[in-house]
């Protein structure tokens, strides 16, 4: 990754394209952490909800790790995956690993999305500091 006064078109939207998956993935963990309450343990129709939700972004993580480091040569991957989009997953995927059941609600579960954010924002405010009007 270059300054960010010598950056390529290409670059700019390499970079863009991965700032735009971490959101989506911030935004999902945070929305599941929300409905879930403080305790991690929502109640009634909202819980079987949050652990559709849970479960659905716990296979997207290991989804997309499978894709971006054993489906596609790392050779194949833009700089940009390689530094940011793939540790990201694959240490929120590693996270999320701990509770691979995710009924009946866990506190462990609330936890696990904690770490999972930290991991993908660690990697976004990095990425999100070297091109700040993406």
């Amino acid at each position: 990754m270059k300054g960010a006064d010598v950056v390529s078109s290409t670059e700019r939207s390499e970079a863009r394209s991965v700032i735009l998956r971490l959101r989506r993935y911030r935004d999902r963990i945070e929305e599941i952490t929300t409905a879930a309450g403080d305790r991690g343990q929502p109640g009634g129709a909202d819980s079987n909800s949050v652990q559709r939700k849970l479960a659905a972004l716990k296979t997207d993580l290991d989804h997309d790790v499978h894709e971006c480091g054993v489906g596609r040569k790392r050779s194949a991957q833009t700089e940009c995956e390689q530094r940011y989009l793939w540790p990201a997953l694959r240490d929120a995927a590693g996270a999320m690993r701990e509770n691979k059941q995710p009924s009946p609600p866990d506190p462990r579960s609330h936890s696990e999305l904690g770490i999972a954010r930290t991991h993908i924002l660690h990697y976004l405010v990095q990425l999100e500091g070297l091109y700040p009007r993406l």
